[in-house]
């Protein structure tokens, strides 16, 4: 009984983990283009941060926020972890899909201008809130298709992009992926990071690294094989796709990059 009370203890503990991202933030919405709007969960510890950090969920992206941050998609690595970068002084953003497609999108939709503009109108508007801070688009998995869109499109746009297990194989020959980004790696700041151990088809490491070298990014490849035996979810959240068990490293190396540290290697 007493095993029992404490295994139940951890699984209500880990549930909490995964449930609560956030504490405290705000909800805003603004019209992005023409016939649609854009939600936002912004959460900041000061007024004036260092970074404002921009997250990107994976497939289908749709977090379908409301006044206590997302209610979906909880479980993907950059949802989950939000508040680390709360914790180390630096604002988080969560990115839903627009309203026009509110049940998700596809890597397609992401490639393309609509998604752009959208992304535009949301640094904008983060702009306007924190004049003083630079800012940094994340993604993981499908997100970072959102992301590489608009590294591809205008690499002014943001001070720093980041790019968790890369969508870079196309499955089945179907979607968009990034692996055709041509983008100067010198004068622009672009990370990639991929889990060696990564059995999803859509991100294989070599690829992650091929896609690094050929544009002259940063690359961080660390190791994990914690949930690698579930193949329903090799490519979610909870496997080495989505860092699983190594949140905690993996933020805190692209935390330090931003902040003009070296790599640690894991």
């Amino acid at each position: 009984m007493k095993r029992f009370c404490c295994t139940l203890a951890v699984l209500m503990l880990s549930a909490h983990i995964y449930a609560d991202p956030l504490d405290h933030g705000e909800l805003v919405t603004f019209a992005s283009r023409e016939g649609a709007t854009q939600s936002i969960f912004v959460e900041s510890p000061s007024s004036s941060p260092a970074w404002v950090v921009v997250l990107f969920g994976g497939t289908p992206g749709a977090l379908h926020l409301d006044t206590t941050g997302a209610t979906t998609l909880k479980g993907n690595f950059l949802i989950r972890s939000a508040h680390h970068w709360i914790d180390r002084g630096d604002a988080v953003v969560l990115v839903d899909t627009p309203s026009d497609r509110a049940p998700g999108v596809d890597d397609l939709f992401r490639r393309s201008k609509e998604s752009f503009a959208d992304t535009q109108a949301i640094v904008a508007k983060l702009r306007e809130r924190f004049p003083k801070s630079k800012i940094a688009l994340i993604g993981t998995s499908a997100g970072t298709v959102s992301v590489g869109n608009a590294l591809e499109r205008d690499p002014n746009i943001a001070d720093a992009f980041v790019l968790t297990s890369p969508v870079t194989v196309s499955h089945k020959g179907g979607g968009a992926t990034i692996s055709d980004l041509d983008v100067d790696g010198t004068t622009y700041r672009v990370l990639v990071v991929s889990n060696r151990n990564d059995q999803c088809v859509s991100s294989p490491a070599y690829a992650g690294k091929r896609l690094a070298e050929s544009n002259h990014f940063a690359y961080d490849e660390v190791g994990s094989t914690e949930g690698e035996g579930d193949t329903s979810t090799r490519c979610g959240g909870h496997s080495p796709h989505g860092f699983l068990g190594i949140e905690t490293e993996v933020l805190a190396n692209i935390h330090g990059w931003l902040h003009g540290q070296p790599l640690q290697k894991q």
